[in-house]
């Protein structure tokens, strides 16, 4: 049984998607993304570092090219048993379990893009991970030094969001407790209160979006459990952007549903690595490992 992993910003670089537009099914696929997110796509791999760290395109120009890895592993015979996303990867996620068509999970995302760059230039801050320390230890660090757990990534891996003084106090304590601060090059503190207001924007959206039930099961990174009611599933969104995601309880259920296999349908290999260090109970292999040139 095999599993999807969309990952989520920060998996993205230059020339992504490059392989994947090359195929002769993907016309098809860029002209109804264009359409759904009002971007031009057929030159995404063209995009510099420069637009590219723009959280605005950035979002959208990920989920186009998992768009394209989802048709790319099904065409080449994958189906998915289970799916799963990291932050924005969710709309994938549920795009491939037929929670919501593609289009509309492309034109979510780029409006989720756009209002969380607006937030994060409203309310300064960043991203820090926390590295060669337990989660509980960093959870404790996030609370003294006033900042928040973004992502509970994989053991030893614990990502914090805030402002950046209290990001600064967070490093500081990080070091006193052995571990390593590394600075994440992202341009907001995501998954924390600074995105309430992106958060309460996008949930207008969401409450206009139909969702059907899905038609394999999902793991929310929100909940880290199976989810199947489209209304919860909803619900979930509407507290993604201010809330952790649990990828470490994402992997633990991994195997709970007999997953043995997961493939990141994705820019990148992020999820990989990290599910490596999560779990020796499920292969996990990158894009490029499955299909070649991505």
């Amino acid at each position: 049984m095999v599993a999807f992993l969309f990952p989520g910003q920060g998996s993205h670089y230059r020339g992504m998607g490059r392989g994947l537009l090359a195929q002769p099914w993907a016309g098809s696929l860029v002209e109804e993304a264009e359409e759904a997110t009002g971007m031009p796509w057929r030159d995404l791999p063209e995009l510099t570092d420069v637009e590219l760290a723009r959280t605005a395109v950035a979002q959208p120009a990920i989920i186009v090219v998992e768009w394209l890895a989802w048709a790319a592993l099904t065409r080449a015979g994958l189906r998915p048993t289970a799916v799963a996303g990291h932050s924005l990867g969710e709309f994938a996620a549920l795009a491939a379990a037929r929670v919501l068509p593609w289009p509309e999970a492309l034109r979510l995302v780029t409006l989720r893009g756009r209002l969380m760059e607006e937030a994060a230039a409203a309310h300064p801050g960043g991203m820090v991970a926390a590295l060669g320390i337990p989660a509980e230890a960093a959870a404790e660090i996030a609370e003294m030094a006033g900042c928040h757990v973004a992502n509970y990534n994989a053991p030893g891996q614990t990502v914090l969001s805030g402002r950046p003084d209290a990001l600064d106090r967070a490093a500081a304590l990080i070091h006193a407790h052995g571990g390593r601060a590394l600075a994440l090059p992202v341009a907001g503190a995501f998954h924390s209160p600074h995105m309430a207001e992106a958060e309460a924007r996008l949930a207008e959206a969401l409450a206009r979006a139909e969702f059907a039930p899905p038609a394999v099961p999902f793991v929310s990174g929100t909940s880290g459990a199976v989810e199947d009611d489209p209304e919860r599933i909803r619900s979930l969104l509407e507290r993604q952007m201010t809330s952790p995601v649990v990828w470490t309880t994402v992997m633990e259920a991994l195997p709970t549903l007999g997953v043995v296999e997961a493939v990141e349908a994705g820019p990148g290999e992020v999820l990989t690595r990290l599910g490596r260090r999560c779990t020796s109970r499920v292969r996990f292999r990158a894009l490029a490992e499955v299909i070649g040139d991505v």
